[in-house]
């Protein structure tokens, strides 16, 4: 049994944390708030946050998943990865199960989540800006002026106004995770997921040098 006074995480000793997991077992949605600022506190993650790893697996629901990419994308080494690597199937697992029927608010996360322990992607929530937002801010790769891709409007957008159209990605001309993603949100009926997806993937232009470029290029 994991001694956790001996960790530590965000706030010093994690002597708390075994009954912070025991609260958030049950639904305490407060004792989640809690474990996520201190295990993964600002996408931090300490000796604590790796202890905690298979308690997470063994709660089977989304808010697990969650936190457990949070954890593993910042400090998922291949050291981690492998002393924790059954935690890190069940949680696989537990991600794939609940995608299916996911709500189009935490679907994105869910997706993420799974790509994250997969060790396909390195960032827990780049993806799912663009679900709440539907807008993402990155610099020009050439002339590096900032700009606003509003996927909403379906345009690359200036401070100045400056617009350019955006050109979403075929799901069928992408490959690796562009395709993967696409092709998952599809079977699943999330619509507002595979539009988001085909604008991250797809090309953008700047509207003040007219440089065009990969919107995931700049984002990944």
């Amino acid at each position: 049994m994991t001694d956790f006074s001996v960790l530590h995480h965000a706030y010093g000793t994690a002597e708390n944390v075994p009954a912070l997991l025991d609260r958030a077992a049950t639904g305490d949605q407060e004792a989640w708030t809690e474990l996520w600022s201190s295990l993964c506190h600002q996408g931090t993650s300490y000796s604590a946050s790796y202890a905690a790893l298979p308690h997470l697996a063994a709660m089977n629901n989304a808010d697990a998943v969650l936190l457990a990419a949070g954890i593993i994308a910042d400090g998922g080494d291949e050291t981690v990865r492998a002393e924790h690597a059954t935690s890190i199937t069940t949680l696989q697992a537990t991600a794939s199960a609940l995608l299916p029927d996911a709500d189009e608010d935490t679907y994105s996360y869910l997706l993420e989540g799974l790509l994250v322990l997969e060790g396909v992607l390195d960032a827990a929530d780049v993806l799912s800006w663009g679900m709440s937002d539907e807008e993402y801010e990155v610099e020009c790769p050439e002339c590096e002026t900032p700009m606003y891709i509003v996927i909403g409007d379906g345009v690359s957008r200036t401070e100045e106004d400056e617009e350019r159209p955006l050109r979403p990605a075929d799901p069928a001309k992408l490959d690796g995770v562009g395709r993967r993603v696409c092709e998952t949100a599809d079977a699943h009926g999330q619509s507002k997921a595979v539009r988001v997806f085909r604008h991250f993937f797809g090309q953008a232009t700047c509207p003040a040098c007219d440089t065009e470029f990969t919107v995931s290029d700049e984002l990944l």
